[in-house]
């Protein structure tokens, strides 16, 4: 918007255009004076009289264009006082600049804008007023206006010299001159904070939502995982039995076969071991889905780590050198030494598998004292000791990271993994009530890093009978020993199992069979043998229903359920004798009768 200032041309006041006007009349009458006057003086009086009128009708008829003319000078006035004040006073801000940039007019609202007086914009370049990032915003601008004769709106920040930059909106359009052009300035300060505002509610949306998501992810694999575990748990119990029928009856026919007979001793040595190792797969699908039971002892880590790193460096192959650092003293666990050391065997195949060509493995421990940085929020504020184990391999890709705790999952070929040793590595440390993490990259190794509670004090833990030791079994002196199983080779099995070891036997299919038998033999039988689970009445009820009726006979329980297990650990505590957990182990079933005939005193003549 242009204007021209009052102070260059101002205008007339009304006494002087009135002496200005009486001027030029004057004159004009002086012009045409002689004559006229001439013709006034032999005039009539009629015709004089005639010429007076018409004189003063001419002078009212000026008086009242002087009024009309002071009138409409007011009236400009006053238009022009209304334009400067919208021009001032107008919400946004309004320059004036050159072709060359230069300020040449601006209203108040531009000054307060940037902070300073009108006088202090007018004649500078407006680029001093933009912030330096922003100046080839303005520069492309003020080209494509001189070149095309429009440009487009623009954003950028203007300079304030009361506080911090504004942003601003800048239409820029050419004057009818040409010669110069108008700016109108927007302050869009509060947009651009309610877009700020607005574009980081969106990234912590977007967070939210990623942490959505991948707690999803993770309650998806807690569902699969609890899947697997439930489906685990389920077929456990009939596996170990299957696996008791094999391991009873190789050993039975084990110790039974003559000495001399080499072949078939390291046959049955060999249905044996394989047995074993079956077990051992059920208890790794077990560990990962968290469904085992262990039985913690008090280990000093860097003596037991040590240990097993001996047994590695000779087990792993020769290019693959081992390490312990100890950062600190690195603290005692309490923890189960069978998981532990699984735990370990299995980072460390892990690591081997990733190195093919050999390469540097490193176990690593410290302790963590309350106050240092814990790497998972749930952590509780306490002694924490960490195990890290770091291989010099392949690393694992950022697609793949993710996965590697999922029960199944493998990147080996087929008959090379089958999936379970990391899915049983996390199972172990959630077990433990610990914590585990990875770190990798392709090509730069990789470092799992656990997290166990360090043992203050040695609780006090219930723990099952131990197996009996050496080769010299305890043996029965024909004691009658009820046997209740409703699987029936495994009755079977058992029937066998313990008539080799001196007892008599009287098999039952359920604990109401069981009870009908005591009803008439309750005097003979010494020990009761039973399984947890069976159709119509279990173990548990059975224990129940003899403790009510009074009877004391000593009870030994057998599972393969690990639920069970732990649930026959409370009952030792009610007065239960003693548990065997399937697939039974031959010494430990002959330790564990022996023991409970010796307490009740039902020893045979």
């Amino acid at each position: 918007m242009c204007h021209q200032d009052s102070s260059d041309h101002p205008l007339p006041d009304p006494e002087s255009a009135a002496k200005s006007l009486r001027q030029r009349a004057e004159e004009l009458t002086q012009e045409i004076a002689s004559p006229s006057l001439f013709e006034i003086a032999t005039s009539s009086p009629e015709e004089f009289a005639k010429v007076l009128y018409e004189l003063q009708v001419h002078q009212i008829e000026l008086e009242l264009q002087n009024e009309e003319l002071r009138q409409t000078q007011l009236n400009l006035e006053e238009s022009r006082g209304r334009y400067f004040e919208l021009y001032d006073l107008a919400p946004v801000g309004y320059l004036t600049l050159n072709l060359a940039g230069i300020i040449e007019e601006a209203n108040l609202t531009a000054a307060e804008m940037l902070g300073v007086t009108r006088a202090e914009l007018v004649k500078r370049p407006f680029s001093h007023f933009i912030c330096p990032p922003d100046q080839d915003t303005f520069y492309l601008q003020n080209k494509q206006l001189l070149e095309k004769g429009e440009a487009p709106l623009i954003d950028l920040r203007l300079k304030s010299a009361n506080g911090p930059p504004i942003w601003a909106n800048l239409k820029r359009t050419l004057v009818a001159n040409q010669q110069s052009t108008r700016l109108i300035i927007n302050d869009i300060t509060e947009r651009k904070m309610a877009e700020e505002a607005l574009q980081a509610s969106y990234k912590r949306l977007e967070a939210t939502l990623a942490d959505l998501k991948s707690a999803q992810d993770q309650l998806i694999r807690q569902e699969k995982l609890a899947a697997v575990g439930q489906l685990a748990a389920g077929i456990a119990h009939d596996f170990n039995n299957i696996l008791a029928i094999i391991m009873l009856e190789a050993e039975l026919c084990q110790r039974q076969i003559n000495k001399s007979s080499d072949y078939r001793l390291a046959k049955l040595q060999t249905i044996i071991e394989q047995t074993n190792i079956a077990a051992a797969l059920i208890q790794q699908i077990l560990d990962f889905s968290r469904r085992s039971v262990i039985q913690p002892k008090e280990i000093e880590l860097a003596a037991f780590l040590q240990e097993h790193i001996d047994l590695l460096q000779h087990t792993l192959q020769e290019n693959i050198q081992i390490t312990l650092n100890l950062k600190n003293h690195s603290g005692t666990l309490f923890a189960d030494k069978n998981q532990l050391r699984q735990l370990i065997i299995n980072l460390a195949m892990n690591a081997r598998d990733a190195m093919p060509k050999g390469g540097q493995l490193t176990f690593t421990i410290e302790k963590r004292h309350p106050g240092t940085p814990l790497p998972f929020p749930e952590m509780p504020a306490e002694d924490w000791v960490q195990i890290s184990v770091t291989d010099t391999g392949e690393g694992i890709s950022a697609e793949i990271l993710p996965r590697i705790f999922e029960p199944y999952f493998t990147t080996k070929a087929p008959g090379k993994g089958t999936g379970l040793g990391l899915a049983q590595v996390q199972g172990i440390v959630k077990q433990s009530n610990g914590f585990i993490t990875v770190e990798s990259a392709v090509g730069k190794g990789t470092t799992f890093i656990i997290y166990f509670p360090a043992m203050t004090t040695k609780p006090k833990a219930e723990s099952l009978p131990l197996s009996a030791k050496g080769w010299q079994l305890p043996v029965g002196h024909g004691e009658l020993v009820l046997v209740v199983e409703d699987n029936l080779l495994l009755r079977e099995a058992l029937t066998s199992t313990l008539e080799a070891l001196n007892y008599k036997i009287i098999t039952a299919v359920n604990g109401i069979e069981a009870l009908e038998i005591l009803k008439m033999k309750q005097d003979e039988v010494a020990v009761i043998v039973s399984d947890l689970t069976m159709p119509r009445m279990g173990g548990e009820a059975l224990f129940s229903a003899l403790r009510q009726q009074g009877v004391t006979i000593p009870i030994i329980f057998m599972s393969g359920n690990p639920a069970e297990v732990e649930f026959a650990q409370e009952l030792i505590k009610t007065g239960m004798s003693g548990f065997l957990k399937k697939p039974l182990d031959f010494k430990e079933m002959a330790s564990i009768l022996a023991r409970a005939t010796q307490k009740h005193g039902k020893h045979q003549a």
